[in-house]
């Protein structure tokens, strides 16, 4: 944490200890984060149609598929582990040998 980090918290703790930020508008309201203010309005459009579409991007839907599979990983015992992981390693190898040729 760098300087400025330590005296914004100090502020930011120090205001909150002395009820500076009590009864303010939208209090104990949840924050909309469904928006990011810093992608432009005509951007935010299209990723909200795409969304509401059901578009996921493939590098989140592989994301998903990764965590789906370290989570069967997980489950299964140590003598079962080790050949499921290889049969994945070959089925990536496949995969990403099918996309070079594209």
């Amino acid at each position: 944490m760098n300087w400025a980090d330590i005296i914004a918290e100090r502020r930011a703790a120090g205001a909150a200890s002395s009820g500076a930020l009590s009864k303010l508008p939208g209090e104990g309201a949840p924050v909309d984060l469904s928006e990011d203010l810093l992608v432009p309005p005509e951007v935010r459009a299209l990723m909200r149609t795409l969304k509401h579409a059901g578009y996921t991007p493939p590098e989140i839907a592989a994301m998903k598929a990764i965590a789906n599979l370290e989570k069967e990983l997980a489950a299964l015992p140590a003598s079962e582990r080790v050949e499921k992981a290889r049969a994945l390693v070959a089925r990536i190898t496949v995969l990403r040998e099918a996309k070079n040729c594209v």
